[in-house]
């Protein structure tokens, strides 16, 4: 029982937050924002803080009794970042490198091949992943948050980013009771 007479639906157990960042490139003090969140949770609410993210570099910072689920590898892996690779990269590079012994003409053909890889990397194949990086990240993090979390302990979870966004509003739809927000609120109330 709670202090307010309700039953504790956690069985006295540590409630857990769920924090989405899953591009805090996208913002520059998301790594900070992340943390505080975290530390406040955890220190002040007494709650586990569960940290999902798609970014491997930046969270020294982040206080190390939040759990991090990284899915950098995961999106690594997946069909379409992989063929963009081969196509744009690989299949090129070992087309144009029997030709480098060649000298001079060798040379030029191999920064050729790298600057057009690049360019269509940057200005066509990223251009087309922005859009759908969100959709393709929702069915990593659902599979990663149905195996290593327990959404029955989730009271919270907070968005950080656009790119959770997709994740977050399934999570709402599935989860009616559970408070889905992009407010950076720290309370465990609803």
């Amino acid at each position: 029982m709670t202090e307010l007479g309700d039953e504790d639906v956690n069985d006295g157990a540590a409630p857990r937050v769920l924090i989405l960042v899953l591009d805090p490139r996208s913002h520059k003090r998301s790594f900070k924002r992340v943390d505080g969140l975290a530390r406040h949770f955890l220190d002040e609410e007494g709650a586990n803080v569960d940290v999902v993210t798609a970014e491997p570099r930046g969270w020294d910072l982040l206080d190390e009794r939040a759990r991090l689920h990284m899915l950098d590898k995961a999106e690594a892996r997946h069909p379409l970042p992989w063929l963009e690779r081969t196509v744009v990269s690989r299949v090129p590079r070992l087309l144009v490198r029997p030709l480098k012994p060649l000298g001079p003409v060798g040379r030029f053909l191999d920064r050729a091949q790298t600057r057009v890889s690049g360019i269509v990397h940057k200005r066509v194949f990223l251009r087309f992943y922005r859009h759908v990086r969100p959709l393709l990240l929702m069915r990593i993090v659902r599979r990663c948050v149905d195996r290593d979390i327990d959404m029955a302990e989730v009271r919270r979870v907070i968005v950080i980013d656009y790119t959770s966004v997709p994740f977050a509003w399934r999570l709402a739809r599935r989860y009616p009771d559970l408070t889905v927000t992009t407010r950076q609120e720290r309370t465990l109330q609803p």
